[in-house]
């Protein structure tokens, strides 16, 4: 029996793709080095700060990788959106399920506008401070599922890529694709975030 549902944030929750891009070509400006291309920002969608850091700086100084985050609380951000659908079916869910998430966002940047207006739904919120490991690792949901106090197998968690898929598989938890693509072994997918409640009640 399905009892919590666990969400990631980017390309989710929020339609964030375009201000991480805007975001990542100001901060490598700022720091001194060549903003990335949308093409190049793709593959990297996924990607922790510190791991797109490293990979665009092509450096592997850890030393050179912190001064380059540090630079986030300073740097210009656009403004992402949040998903069409996604403030209905949360409060929805929150009437039937538990709620969490589980992001490789750091803290600072998970509630920001404009998602702080639906913080007050997820009982647990899993960033990448809390965990050594990170997805595809399942760390992150299974700390999610312990502060939530529900078993793994009775989460579901919502993601828009082939990393969230693996961690939830390891994870021991049902896993809904919200995303155009089609990836093989998940258990139900749509690109129409409205659906997701309709289809959770199928697991």
């Amino acid at each position: 029996m399905i009892k919590a549902i666990i969400f990631d944030v980017d390309g989710v929750l929020l339609d964030s793709f375009e201000a991480n891009l805007g975001f990542f070509q100001n901060l490598m400006e700022m720091a001194g080095y060549q903003p990335p291309t949308k093409n190049e920002y793709v593959p990297l969608f996924h990607r922790t700060l510190h791991d797109v850091v490293q990979i665009l700086t092509r450096i592997d100084d850890e030393k050179e990788t912190k001064r380059v985050c540090d630079l986030i609380d300073v740097v210009e951000t656009p403004p992402s959106v949040i998903t069409k659908g996604a403030p209905e079916v949360v409060e929805e869910l929150s009437k039937k399920y538990f709620l969490g998430v589980a992001t490789s966002r750091i803290r600072t940047r998970v509630y920001k506008p404009p998602l702080g207006s639906l913080e007050s739904f997820f009982k647990a919120t899993v960033v990448y401070e809390d965990t050594k490991n990170h997805k595809p690792h399942p760390d992150p949901l299974l700390l999610t599922a312990s502060q939530l106090g529900i078993r793994p197998e009775e989460c579901v968690y919502v993601g828009d890529g082939e990393s969230d898929l693996i961690a939830a598989r390891a994870a021991g938890m049902k896993f809904v694709l919200y995303a155009e693509e089609k990836i093989n072994g998940v258990d139900a997918n749509t690109s129409d975030f409205r659906e997701i409640t309709e289809l959770i009640e199928t697991l």
